[in-house]
């Protein structure tokens, strides 16, 4: 795939809008949350809430904004909600925007890879039992994407709110994996102008290594190219699992994308 910046713009706008979103759902059923979303030079600012997923600025530095007016939006958008300033960025933003986060006391807080997908040739789905996630294996998606929070703690209720939430997001479609009877994987694709993302993706310990993950991701290949998408988009850690995955099915690496915070003290 030809990289240029109209691609770069697609790929960033369709994932915060996508978040926006989420937060429009976040408001609706969870208002204790505080989470907010705003307008900023193409992009948005998002917060979910305290202690939660997402809060940071995504897409922004890519559109005619001056840098000094976008950092101090997303300034005054984080103080507002107690929340350190952060923003996602990658190698096509503005020179001007790079020093005037240096200026202002960002600092480099971790990188993530962005990958795309092109749709004409796809990988086997193999035979796996793959479904769309329904009332009666909602519970078992989120036990799965919990990684072993125990019931009742904060880090279960905050998982337990993003799988219910993201699951009302328009444009989102989750899955499971079924092996022995039981849902044992996960997996997303959530549709946005095209972009067909993957992510939600997570696999019982017990059933690691047995290659679920990449037959989820080739069944959600399949699904976004029957649904009209020109190409998938995806995120993961270098080096990661999730990272080696995507690349084993063709994804093919944008840019790598860094995450810059305020960082306090």
């Amino acid at each position: 795939m030809y990289v240029n910046r109209e691609l770069v713009q697609r790929v960033e706008y369709s994932a915060a809008d996508f978040c926006a979103r989420h937060v429009d759902v976040l408001v609706r059923m969870s208002p204790t949350s505080d989470a907010a979303a705003q307008e900023c030079d193409g992009g948005k600012l998002i917060s979910f809430g305290p202690g939660r997923y997402v809060n940071r600025a995504m897409g922004v530095g890519l559109g005619a904004t001056p840098a000094e007016e976008i950092v101090a939006a997303i300034g005054a958008f984080y103080s507002a909600r107690s929340l350190p300033a952060s923003l996602e960025i990658g190698p096509w933003v503005s020179e001007g925007l790079i020093a005037a986060l240096a200026s202002n006391d960002y600092r480099l807080e971790r990188f993530r890879n962005v990958y795309v997908r092109e749709l004409e040739s796809l990988p086997d789905e193999g035979d796996l039992d793959i479904r769309q996630v329904d009332d009666a294996s909602a519970a078992a998606r989120k036990n799965i994407l919990s990684f072993g929070s125990l019931p009742g703690s904060e880090a279960r209720n905050i998982s337990d709110e993003f799988c219910d939430s993201a699951a009302q997001v328009t444009g989102a479609r989750d899955f499971v994996a079924i092996v022995d009877d039981n849902a044992v994987a996960c997996g997303s694709l959530n549709i946005v102008d095209g972009v067909g993302w993957v992510g939600g993706a997570a696999t019982l310990p017990a059933y690691q290594g047995r290659g679920l993950q990449q037959a989820l991701l080739a069944y959600r290949l399949r699904l976004a190219r029957t649904s009209g998408c020109d190409f998938v988009a995806c995120t993961a850690v270098p080096d990661g699992q999730s990272a080696r995955n995507l690349e084993r099915l063709g994804f093919q690496l944008l840019y790598t994308q860094t995450v810059c915070t305020v960082l306090a003290g």
